[in-house]
């Protein structure tokens, strides 16, 4: 073993998933220089490029973790547990029932982090954590010095968490406040940065009014938050908002009307990344299965097939588009409990095998990643999420972002191997 060298043993280790090489770092020095390294970082994602799939679960958006759908157990990070799992088992260790009720999620990034809010009572403070459940990385992010004006109403505000990050490397984070009253022209944020451990006020211009209690929880994607609301005709926009934007003139906050609207559309309108992109998809007219994804001009038509005759007749709910494959996608049948495997480019479809034995909801195995599992929660309740879409896609990344720290927070948690 002392004949090979760093190479070598970067060969060796970047075959295994994130979550066995996490914990080699503990084994020598030479190894956590290895994990630690940009070469080991690139060589890891080169190999594992070609993976099916990413571990992702749909979070309900009311609930405080309640996951409807969780996909794990793939090459890339080997989890033998859904990330909703992750995600109860992180906040019972961490708050235990000193705080039970007060603990809520309240945002998912595209990096694997999550933000978590406990409220305030009249003895104590309220605290705000920036986490991520798998490695268990924490850090808390300090309230004293936020800036006057600031109301913490929780019916008021909408929450985010965008990230900046460069070559694999987490640069930075925000997490965004937004007062939630009815429909106006600009929006009062509150902005905190990583980089400048501060909160501050901003105002921001929207090209014109929106409904924003129509708005839901933000899909974070690559330093940018994006909300479901209506315009004040009741048509359904995407809102945009660039938080990292500096450039003079620079667009912060952009409204993108979705591309059906003059059209009959099957589902209640919902949108999920794939490759870096927020993408929307719907059968229009009762004909057509469309995927659209939106660039900086606007969205663009992708994909469009006839569906069989399945998903014309409202058998089957849309669920997600799979994060790496932007021609595969997941149907859900709330009648015969069966989860659907499409794709988009040849309309070809296969019914997920279901495995029994599990109490709290059905098991799936993915037909494109026979390694990997589908666990769906049981109950009315589910069904009715789904179908009104009241759920955020939480997704991991294909390696493992750590988190900054500053002088206004502090660090709660050390380097663990997830399990």
């Amino acid at each position: 073993m002392d004949s090979m060298t760093d190479d070598l043993w970067a060969m060796v280790l970047a075959r295994l998933p994130i979550k066995i090489f996490t914990g080699f770092k503990l084994v020598c020095k030479q190894w956590k220089s290895i994990v630690e390294s940009p070469f080991f970082r690139d060589l890891f994602i080169f190999v594992h490029q070609s993976s099916p799939s990413s571990s992702w679960s749909l979070m309900c958006s009311y609930c405080i973790t309640s996951e409807m759908v969780g996909h794990y157990q793939c090459d890339t990070w080997g989890l033998k547990r859904s990330l909703g799992s992750f995600i109860e088992s992180f906040l019972t260790d961490k708050y235990q029932k000193s705080i039970h009720g007060r603990v809520r999620v309240r945002a998912y990034s595209d990096v694997g982090l999550i933000l978590i809010h406990i409220k305030s009572t009249v003895m104590e403070k309220g605290s705000l954590y920036v986490a991520n459940p798998v490695s268990r990385e924490c850090v808390e992010i300090i309230l004293d010095t936020l800036p006057i004006g600031f109301e913490m109403k929780e019916y008021r505000w909408e929450w985010g968490l965008v990230t900046r990050t460069e070559n694999g490397y987490l640069l930075g984070y925000k997490i965004v406040l937004f007062d939630n009253k009815w429909g106006d022209s600009k929006l009062s944020c509150l902005i905190y940065s990583s980089e400048t451990g501060l909160w501050s006020l901003e105002t921001l211009h929207l090209p014109y009014s929106l409904y924003y209690r129509c708005l839901g929880y933000p899909i974070s994607l690559n330093g940018n938050l994006h909300w479901l609301s209506q315009n004040m005709d009741h048509q359904e926009v995407v809102l945009s908002m660039d938080t990292y934007a500096t450039s003079t003139g620079s667009v912060r906050c952009r409204v993108t009307p979705f591309p059906d609207l003059e059209k009959t559309t099957k589902f209640t309108r919902a949108c999920t990344t794939c490759q870096g992109f927020l993408v929307y998809m719907n059968i229009v007219d009762g004909s057509k299965l469309c995927l659209w994804r939106l660039q900086s001009e606007g969205w663009q038509l992708i994909s469009e097939i006839s569906p069989d005759f399945t998903l014309t007749g409202l058998d089957y709910l849309p669920l997600m588009i799979n994060p790496l494959d932007v021609k595969t996608a997941y149907f859900w049948s709330p009648e015969k409990e069966k989860l659907l495997y499409i794709n988009l480019h040849n309309g070809k479809f296969v019914i997920h095998n279901r495995l029994e034995g599990r109490s709290n909801g059905p098991i799936m195995i993915p037909v494109n990643d026979p390694k990997a599992m589908i666990s769906l929660s049981s109950g009315i309740e589910r069904t009715y999420i789904i179908e009104r879409k009241q759920f955020v896609p939480f997704v991991l990344p294909q390696w493992l972002y750590r988190i900054p720290n500053n002088c206004n927070t502090t660090w709660m948690s050390s380097d663990c191997n997830p399990n």
